[in-house]
């Protein structure tokens, strides 16, 4: 009895995972007299090679922070054991490593690189920031216009690749010191194990991450849930009293964070 379609693409599939299901495949192929099924299978290592470096290059491409924390050994090991967990769904590869932040936070059992979780989560934002949809900020001259009684009793729109992180190690200064150009800027954070706070944005379509302390991120993630600016600053100020609201709300508006009012006329 020939195998049905489905049964060959699920042998298949295993194939490409898993070189110990080449056999099953085989036999597979020879029911459904599609040749020499051994013949097959040996073609199959080179699909198989294929498949694996598509899978580490979106990998890679996504994560180049942590495979720089890595080395290539670890990551393509990293990349195998996390393909064969997490299978794509998708044909889009772009969307392939959405799970790798809490799959190495597994994987990696070493406590001194707790930190790769983290690391990886933040260039995930950054990976997902860059295909966000558009928004274009209100300009300043209709910010001026809006008036400061009126703009603390407003709900702010947020730009949509913006992400507010909160990481229990310094992720943001890992990341920074792998991305200095200047070898004299690549400074290692004196701490590893400390928390910090970054946020995502996306001014003029290129993606960035930026410092932020615990009060500007409960703010943040206030207004983002549809908080008044009144209310968020609540929050902010209920953590630091001393929380420059004029110079964040500065940075904000430059990196094109806050885009303009929910509730605008």
């Amino acid at each position: 009895m020939k195998p049905s379609l489905e049964a060959l693409q699920s042998a298949f599939a295993d194939a490409i995972d898993d070189p110990a299901a080449d056999a099953a495949l085989a036999a597979h192929l020879q029911k459904a007299e599609a040749g020499d099924g051994i013949e097959v299978v040996g073609l199959l290592g080179l699909y198989r090679g294929n498949v694996r470096a598509a899978r580490r290059a979106a990998l890679a491409s996504a994560f180049p922070v942590l495979a720089q924390l890595t080395g290539d050994a670890y990551f393509d090991a990293l990349a195998l054991a996390y393909a064969r967990a997490h299978p794509s769904r998708d044909a889009d590869l772009n969307r392939f490593g959405a799970n790798l932040p809490a799959f190495i936070e597994g994987y990696e059992t070493d406590a001194r690189y707790a930190y790769f979780g983290d690391v990886a989560r933040l260039e995930w934002a950054l990976h997902v920031a860059a295909f966000a949809a558009n928004c274009t900020p209100i300009a300043a001259a209709q910010w001026q216009a809006i008036g400061v009684e009126r703009l603390m009793a407003s709900r702010l729109a947020v730009h949509p690749a913006c992400v507010a992180l909160e990481s229990r190690f310094a992720a943001f200064g890992i990341w920074r010191a792998h991305r200095q150009d200047d070898p004299a800027q690549q400074r290692w954070p004196e701490r590893v194990d400390t928390p910090c706070w970054t946020l995502i944005v996306r001014p003029q379509w290129r993606p960035a991450a930026l410092a932020h302390t615990q009060a500007a991120h409960a703010a943040f993630v206030a207004l983002q849930g549809g908080a008044t600016l009144d209310e968020a600053l609540e929050r902010a100020f209920a953590i630091d009293e001393h929380f420059d609201f004029a110079s964040q709300w500065r940075t904000w508006i430059e990196a094109s964070a806050i885009t303009g009012l929910h509730d605008a006329d």
